[in-house]
């Protein structure tokens, strides 16, 4: 259970931050392969190991509530922070990049390279990697969005339906720069919800497949016409975490 610091530690513990420089800001520099006493530093890339620029880093206290530290990578990909001697104890880093794409902004939070705790004596070394999809560590979901869909004046064995992403027309990349590709998704069971899951965020064109037929699609919050094909950008519709989005189709025959 975490405990709130007192109000003279937190001055400390939110103004030590330190910038690291890099000799070149256009070439990814590698990362950093032995740790410094009292020393949070790391490179942040993508998926193409290029270096993520402003990328949020929170360095948090494991028990002291509030107790965190705050920075962002350089041109590089760098960050540095330095950790306070009070208070003692573990600590843990996580990072979160944020982009504007498609007419939304969108937060991910970045895979670290190892999620153990760590203690000023030690410091350590954080890398991170922005990633479209994939499971998150620990098995708490993926970082790729989802459709969900909800049937409506249909009779079909929802799990069985199969999504077909192609790139829209114009959008040749990913919103982190990869290649868009055409690729397909099955549609599962989630709670009650059928879904597909762990989508890496783009723009694109669905269709929806059921025994070799094209189901209808209609936006869910559009209230648009029933089509074989849907442009799909994704954004927040109902309860969703703060680094989820999908988005939403009424499916009929």
């Amino acid at each position: 259970m975490k405990y709130t610091t007192f109000h003279w530690l937190l001055p400390l513990l939110c103004s030590t931050v330190v910038t690291a420089c890099s000799k070149n800001a256009n070439l990814p520099d590698a990362p950093a392969t032995e740790t410094k006493n009292g020393i949070v530093t790391g490179l942040v890339t993508d998926a193409k190991n290029l270096p993520v620029k402003g990328a949020n880093i929170t360095i948090e206290h494991t028990v002291w509530h509030s107790s965190y530290l705050l920075a962002a990578s350089d041109n590089a990909g760098k960050y540095e922070v330095q950790l306070p001697d009070d208070p003692a104890g573990d600590w843990t880093a996580k990072a979160q990049f944020t982009k504007t794409a498609y007419g939304q902004t969108y937060k991910f939070d970045l895979e670290p390279d190892n999620t153990g705790a760590f203690s000023k004596a030690s410091g350590t070394i954080r890398n991170f990697k922005w990633k479209l999809s994939g499971q998150r560590p620990g098995g708490t979901g993926y970082y790729g969005a989802h459709v969900d869909l909800y049937m409506f004046g249909a009779d079909v064995d929802m799990t069985k339906i199969k999504l077909l992403f192609t790139p829209y027309p114009g959008e040749t990349n990913l919103i982190d720069g990869t290649v868009a590709t055409v690729f397909e998704r099955p549609v599962e069971d989630v709670a009650g919800t059928f879904m597909a899951k762990d989508i890496p965020i783009g723009k694109y064109t669905v269709k929806a497949v059921y025994n070799g037929k094209t189901l209808l699609l209609n936006n869910r919050h559009l209230d648009d016409n029933n089509q074989e094909a849907k442009m799909v950008i994704f954004g927040k519709n109902s309860y969703l975490g703060e680094t989820e989005y999908n988005i939403e189709f009424y499916v009929t025959e």
